[in-house]
C-alpha cells in the first residue's frame, strides 16, 4: 500500500496536466497518482494513458463520463489505495519542497501512531 494517493481531476487538461503529474512523480516510491479524466474532448485521454503505461507502479488512469469536478474528486478517492489522500487540480502543481513536506508529515503521523 502506498502512503499517499494524489488524485488529479482532469477535464480538457492536455495543455498543462503534465506539469501537475510531473510535480508528483518526484516522490514515486510511496505515492500513487490517480489521473481522472472527466470526459475530456481533447488529448487528455491519450496523455493520461501514456503516463499510466510509462509509470504502472505509481499511476492509475480512470476515465469517466463528465460528472463535474466534484465527481472526479470522488472517483479519484474511490480508486485510491494510499492511507492519505490529496487532490491536486490538473492546472496546479506541487513545488518540490511542498510535496516533500506533505510526505514527511504523513510519515511523521505514521510513526506517531506506531
Amino acid at each position: 500500500m502506498k502512503l499517499l494517493s494524489v488524485g488529479i481531476p482532469c477535464y480538457n487538461s492536455m495543455a498543462y496536466m503534465d506539469k501537475a503529474i510531473d510535480s508528483v512523480l518526484v516522490c514515486r516510491e510511496d505515492v500513487e497518482i490517480i489521473i481522472v479524466n472527466d470526459g475530456s474532448k481533447d488529448e487528455t485521454d491519450r496523455i493520461g494513458k501514456e503516463y499510466a503505461d510509462k509509470y504502472p507502479d505509481c499511476i492509475k488512469y480512470v476515465y469517466q463520463e463528465n460528472g463535474g469536478h466534484g465527481q472526479a474528486v470522488n472517483t479519484g478517492l474511490a480508486n485510491a489505495t494510499g492511507r492519505y489522500y490529496k487532490v491536486l487540480d490538473s492546472d496546479d502543481w506541487f513545488a518540490e519542497n511542498a510535496l516533500e513536506n506533505i510526505h514527511k508529515y504523513c510519515v511523521q503521523i505514521e510513526n506517531d501512531e506506531s
